[in-house]
């Protein structure tokens, strides 16, 4: 099985892109590991020491399951809000954030809910590529895939458009214009690009396979018009190539990253909401 990445008109195949998988998934759980064990080092009572890092992985998630057990029964004393609630109003909804700035609050959400998506359906189309390699033959990798088109751009622009709002607060709201950093402009220029090759390896796609006729699929003829300029030349040469970077930086930026960058906060937060039954936004 080939995919459509490459390096100069050559297919990447499913096995060497599972061995690159593979690697960013190692690089995540790796981070993973070291997040947790520094949580687990953290003291258990106030006033005592952190506890010494000799812990194994196993080791590591229970101690850090101790402290965040005592921490959830101890909150739970002074808060009677459901866990459920919870959840759902102060994890997935993000109700304080939307009561303290509801444009921060839809770029959120926008960013949420098209990361989240995208992954969700790569994780489906591995599932199905799976199956198929192992001889069950119900359904077939190549029509999924592109039964796929549609729902992955559209989680794709609202992706966008929320990184573009993140950008734009960075560059006209003073307050958050004053916290920003460079390393918080690297990582948003790095999810722009990662974005950006995205829908241009897409678009390009269109090219190489020879699609004139777009009877029919109008706002796919848009998306191809405005990511390759028109159909400019190069997007068909080296649409191979561009498609392989945005799999490799989605792999490495979008994913094995999230535990050393400031994208680990999508694991702390729901964790520290969880535990302050809601808590400040």
């Amino acid at each position: 099985m080939d995919y459509f990445s490459g390096i100069a008109g050559i297919s990447i195949t499913f096995i060497v892109m599972m061995t690159v998988s593979a690697l960013a998934i190692t690089l995540l759980v790796v981070g993973l590991y070291f997040n947790v064990r520094k949580w687990g080092q953290g003291s258990l009572a106030w006033g005592l020491e952190p506890e010494e890092g000799k812990h194994g992985l196993v080791g590591s998630i229970i101690v850090f399951a101790k402290a965040y057990w005592k921490q959830l029964r101890a909150h739970s004393v002074h808060h009677g809000q459901n866990i459920l609630i919870t959840l759902v109003f102060d994890v997935l909804l993000q109700r304080r954030t939307a009561r303290a700035d509801p444009l921060r609050w839809f770029m959120h959400m926008l960013i949420f809910i098209g990361w989240m998506g995208l992954f969700s359906l790569s994780g489906l189309m591995f599932a199905v590529e799976i199956i198929h390699l192992i001889g069950i033959h119900f359904i077939d990798p190549e029509w999924f895939r592109e039964f796929l088109q549609l729902p992955n751009q559209l989680l794709g622009y609202m992706l966008f458009l929320g990184v573009i709002i993140a950008v734009a607060r960075r560059l006209f709201i003073p307050k958050v214009r004053d916290n920003t950093n460079s390393y918080d402009a690297i990582l948003l220029v790095t999810l722009v690009i990662v974005i950006v090759t995205g829908f241009v390896a897409h678009a390009g796609r269109y090219i190489a396979i020879g699609i004139t006729d777009f009877t029919g699929y109008d706002f796919i003829f848009l998306d191809y018009l405005i990511w390759t300029l028109g159909g400019m030349t190069p997007f068909l040469t080296y649409v191979k190539e561009i498609a392989l970077t945005h799999s490799i930086l989605a792999l490495f930026i979008g994913f094995a990253f999230i535990p050393y960058s400031k994208y680990i906060h999508m694991i702390t937060s729901p964790l520290t909401m969880i535990v302050n039954k809601g808590g400040e936004h």
